[in-house]
């Protein structure tokens, strides 16, 4: 498991693929990009499918993980706006 400082972070979705339910964020916080997974979204409607719009700005949590490719990996997310 990785490691978390807490802090809520300011991104942009940079992708999302909706089939497989993950998409990557960007943050002036951090020089690597962050793998999102749907399940870490919060804010949606009941009923409603998890996902992110590309170039919408979420806030966000991070830990320090290994997930694919990507050193970073957030564990809640919110659509900002």
């Amino acid at each position: 498991m990785g490691t978390s400082d807490g802090r809520v972070h300011r991104g942009r979705v940079r992708s999302w693929l909706v089939d497989d339910g993950w998409g990557v964020v960007e943050s002036a916080d951090f020089a690597d990009p962050i793998w999102v997974h749907y399940s870490t979204v919060t804010g949606v409607p009941p009923g409603e499918f998890r996902q992110l719009q590309v170039d919408g700005e979420v806030e966000l949590t991070v830990e320090h993980a290994e997930q694919d490719e990507f050193r970073l990996r957030a564990i809640w997310v919110r659509s900002v706006g």
